[in-house]
């Protein structure tokens, strides 16, 4: 059995990377938004994996592919990698070979994209490659207007013959917490505590938002999925994996909260709550 994957923001993409590899299991991940790409990675000898970063070049519409060896055989080296969201492209070294933000030639790579055995936000192989939990991607799904080349058929085949979930926290106060942990601190700095707060309650509220909408165009295809609790279901029945990771692992890995200011965070979040 192969997996997809799909989740809002703050919903345990970075830990089902972690579990996949430390499963020595192969794994695809879509970004979306200001880098679109995508990464593929496959384990080979002695523990390691080959990383395959695939994208189009912001200028030429070229597709480029860029490789990387990582040793991942202990917990340790498993969730203390570089983010899934880092690409090489994002270094001073690429210049101007970076990525364009809604590709035409990228969907010539989801056959191998398809190829893993769990695909993490397989939502721009739908031809939806604004940033998740954005007001821009919200519209472009209400509206099912996709922004991004796509080769639908094959893609909706591909998804129609996995095992599909999106994923989701009941533990809405914690769920909520990891984004007043994790929001923009240029926004605290620039305009106080009380905009910060605001740009914060209206990200979540897109994601919120996007989840529904996600739903309604995978019925649209008529795309089978299931609910994943990140909170209580069973990550090694689910995913047909022997090897599990503690889910709270990886919990302070995304936290760009200045120290000073997260004292503040639980009542924020138990005010957005109350409010919402």
């Amino acid at each position: 059995m192969k997996y997809s994957y799909f989740a809002p923001l703050k919903s345990g993409k970075y830990l089902i990377r972690s579990i996949f590899q430390y499963n020595n299991k192969s794994y695809s991940l879509h970004n979306c938004g200001y880098t679109t790409f995508s990464l593929i990675t496959k384990p080979t000898v002695d523990n390691y994996h080959i990383m395959e970063w695939n994208w189009e070049v912001k200028h030429t519409h070229e597709v480029k592919t860029w490789y990387e060896l990582r040793h991942l055989e202990t917990l340790d080296e498993v969730i203390n990698q570089k983010i899934e969201m880092w690409s090489p492209f994002d270094e001073d070294y690429f210049g101007e070979r970076n990525s364009v933000q809604c590709p035409i030639n990228l969907y010539k790579t989801f056959t191998k994209f398809y190829e893993s055995d769990m695909c993490v936000n397989p939502l721009p192989t739908l031809g939806y490659c604004n940033p998740i939990g954005s007001r821009e991607l919200n519209w472009d799904l209400r509206k099912k207007l996709p922004t991004m080349n796509t080769d639908i058929n094959f893609v909706v085949n591909e998804l129609k013959n996995r095992y599909n979930v999106i994923a989701y926290k009941e533990d809405k106060l914690h769920w909520v917490t990891n984004f007043f942990l994790d929001g923009n601190p240029l926004v605290l700095e620039e305009y106080g505590e009380d905009a910060y707060v605001d740009y914060v309650t209206k990200h979540i509220n897109e994601n919120i938002r996007y989840i529904k909408l996600l739903k309604n165009v995978l019925d649209c295809f008529r795309i089978p999925y299931e609910m994943f609790n990140l909170d209580r279901d069973d990550y090694c029945k689910t995913f047909g994996l022997s090897k599990d990771i503690d889910r709270s692992s990886t919990d302070e890995r995304f936290c760009l909260l200045p120290h000073e200011h997260r004292e503040k965070v639980n009542q924020w979040a138990k005010n957005y709550l109350l409010n919402h």
